[in-house]
């Protein structure tokens, strides 16, 4: 059994390695829509993505992890909801808005955990939880608002806000759901959530396609879109969910999630090598936003020390 110390550290690791994964990934789904529409890329990321997941997984834990255990329809749902209802909203919503927007409604994440988690079990959040929730938003808005956190809502969600942000209810969902098969590796519950949930996607696509309410899309469309269909089913899916699902295990949905705030951050990265100057008010929210993350995590430790503690201690007679 791994230590606690250990747990936090794959954790960590792993909700970095999502949010850089994830950090471009908006800017390069919109690139791919000169060739392709949001279903038919969505459908291209996962049945490549699954294919990698389910390779994955046979090689690391053979083929008795094939089995569902009678949990299929289960998980059917859950990857249709996370899976399709996810990226198919988020892939819809971005063509109506920035990038750069995207990213901010996607970094609501946290917050709509802590909520989901409290209708889920009815037990309110620790103060100190939601104070870290709220530092990394601020922090976030402070960003994309250049000084003035108001202004990235002055002019209202629209219908892709709407949608992104329903979409970032059924990945909360989705997520939050892991802990109903404890006995499975973060690998194994993402493989077979995925196939589904894969499947899901492409009849959604065919029947969109079929009724005209999306287009038709040959090879050739394919080919001009490669590198942009490799780019969102290797690092934005095959290796971002895994490590997702690894931070979600090891740190908790609560204090796991948190991460999601370093993807619109890793965008302002990349902007900024590109040649883009840091102003100081986004300098301020990037310090708000790392400072969120490491208390986040130094409470998260603190508490499963004292839980080792009390576990440590010998009950009374």
């Amino acid at each position: 059994m791994s230590s606690p110390q250990s747990k936090t550290t794959k954790g960590i690791a792993g909700g970095i390695t999502t949010a850089l994964a994830w950090g471009g990934m908006f800017a390069v789904a919109r690139s791919a829509y000169d060739h392709l529409d949001p279903f038919h890329l969505t459908a291209a990321r996962f049945t490549l993505g699954a294919l990698i997941f389910l390779v994955l997984l046979a090689l690391r834990e053979g083929k008795r992890a094939f089995s569902f255990d009678g949990q299929l329809g289960k998980l059917w749902l859950l990857g249709t909801v996370g899976f399709a209802g996810f990226n198919l909203l988020t892939y819809v919503g971005l063509q109506s808005m920035p990038a750069q927007s995207s990213s901010l409604v996607v970094a609501t994440m946290p917050l709509v955990t802590v909520l989901v988690l409290w209708a889920r079990t009815g037990k309110a959040p620790a103060p100190v939880a939601l104070g870290f929730v709220v530092l990394a938003l601020l922090g976030l808005t402070i960003v994309l608002g250049n000084g003035n956190p108001l202004s990235v809502f002055s002019g209202g969600l629209g219908k892709g806000g709407l949608l992104t942000l329903l979409g970032v209810i059924c990945w909360v969902v989705y997520t939050t759901s892991a802990g109903q098969f404890p006995e499975w590796s973060p690998l194994r519950y993402t493989a077979l959530s995925c196939l589904p949930g894969t499947v899901s996607i492409v009849v959604i696509t065919a029947v969109s396609q079929a009724a005209g309410w999306v287009g038709s899309y040959g090879v050739s469309d394919y080919a001009d879109a490669w590198w942009q269909i490799l780019y969102v089913a290797v690092p934005a899916t095959a290796v971002a969910i895994l490590t997702w699902n690894i931070a979600i295990r090891n740190l908790g949905p609560s204090n796991g999630v948190l991460f999601i705030n370093l993807v619109p951050i890793t965008a302002f990265v990349v902007s900024a090598f590109q040649g883009h100057a840091p102003t100081g008010a986004e300098l301020t929210g990037i310090c708000l936003v790392v400072l969120s993350l490491v208390g986040a995590n130094v409470a998260a430790r603190r508490h499963a020390a004292r839980v080792a503690a009390a576990a440590a201690v010998p009950a009374r007679v």
